[in-house]
């Protein structure tokens, strides 16, 4: 698939972010996700994949593991690593409820900047095989870090067991196309927050719009290292 990476897609999509926990009392949160350059590019290509190989109507679910956990370790099942302080992230798709509010238009929101100069336009291309590696994988930097705020700004991520993120089918190449006009204009430390149906204020528009059940959900470009600073012996072999 051919995804021109000049041009950004129509808000017309939604999504639903919410999370799950124990013994939890802030009703009032935000997800913040830190991308390496690395992940947003394999996460992007996992969704295309996905988008391409399934029927449009099929529901599954995707769970991604962070490492750390005892018996159980860190994946990449959607083209990203996740930290040992990250809880775990479950993608959803095709389960996403039309909102109260899916008759009102979502104006207000910004987009991404986007260098005239770079590249247009980008082929994802089939997997490699299972000998293979691919572009993305190379050094292990598609590293994510999954952190939860407060209303006061305070890291709460402890008391929650996972994030659950949804999305429906042509979410997934929205959302995708977006990632990589991002990965494409990336610059470690910018921040963007999603564009929601209950917004206050100017929010980015990431190719879905969070309905009125999600919480708020931020993206961030940040250099997170790579898989052997948190795992040391990840791939080894007896």
């Amino acid at each position: 698939m051919i995804i021109n990476l000049n041009k950004s897609v129509l808000l017309k999509e939604f999504a639903e972010l919410s999370v799950t926990g124990v013994e939890v009392t802030d009703k009032n949160y935000r997800v913040e996700v830190a991308f390496s350059k690395e992940a947003l590019i394999g996460f992007a290509t996992n969704l295309i994949w996905m988008y391409e190989d399934i029927n449009e109507n099929k529901k599954f679910h995707i769970h991604i593991d962070p490492f750390g956990r005892k018996n159980i370790p860190g994946n990449q099942a959607l083209g990203f690593f996740m930290t040992p302080s990250s809880p775990s992230l479950v993608v959803v798709l095709n389960d996403v409820m039309e909102s109260d509010c899916y008759d009102r238009k979502l104006e207000n929101y910004k987009e991404i900047y986007i260098r005239n100069e770079i590249k247009k336009s980008i082929e994802i291309k089939e997997p490699a095989c299972d000998e293979s590696i691919e572009e993305y994988e190379l050094g292990y930097n598609n590293i994510a870090d999954v952190a939860i705020y407060n209303e006061e700004n305070i890291n709460i991520t402890q008391n929650y067991m996972q994030v659950v993120f949804k999305l429906n089918y042509i979410g997934l190449k929205d959302f995708a196309t977006m990632l990589l006009i991002l990965a494409n204009n990336y610059k470690t430390g910018n921040k963007y927050h999603l564009a929601n149906i209950n917004q206050k204020n100017f929010k980015y528009n990431m190719g879905i719009m969070l309905n009125g059940n999600s919480c708020e959900m931020t993206l961030k470009c940040k250099d997170l290292g790579c898989v052997y600073d948190y795992e040391p012996e990840f791939g080894y072999h007896n």
